[in-house]
């Protein structure tokens, strides 16, 4: 019979620590999100299916300055590809998940390389966070 409890492993513990900031930061960009596009809708000519922030701030906008919130944004979306590449690395074996204790019971997280569905290899890692 396999060990229930090995997700409480003391060894998983920075794991769980870079976890819990990636879904600090994830769930700030949500926020951020949302923020931005409240404020950007208040313009008369703004149309949110032209409108693609990501992509605007690595182009470098169509101003030269960001205001402060989109700057923000800009910051963090940084944070979560560091993070996200950081938590890559740490994990010991792709295209498999690891059990870890977010504080609520298992959870599990892990990288991806082969599309599970289609058996396809996808063109970058995909990490995943079941919590």
């Amino acid at each position: 019979m396999e060990n229930l409890t090995q997700y409480l492993d003391k060894s998983l513990k920075p794991l769980e620590d870079k976890v819990r900031e990636y879904l600090n930061v994830e769930r700030d960009i949500r926020l951020l999100d949302v923020e931005l596009l409240s404020l950007q809708s208040m313009k008369s000519d703004f149309n949110p299916e032209q409108h693609d922030l990501e992509q605007e701030i690595k182009e470098g906008g169509n101003n030269s300055e960001l205001n402060d919130k989109e700057q923000r944004m800009a910051d963090l979306l940084n944070e979560y590809n560091k993070l996200r590449t950081e938590l890559i690395n740490m994990l010991p074996e792709k295209n498999r998940f690891i059990e870890i204790n977010l504080g609520y019971g298992p959870s599990m997280v892990g990288y991806f390389t082969i599309d599970h569905e289609t058996r396809q290899p996808l063109p970058e890692p995909v990490l995943r966070v079941v919590h």
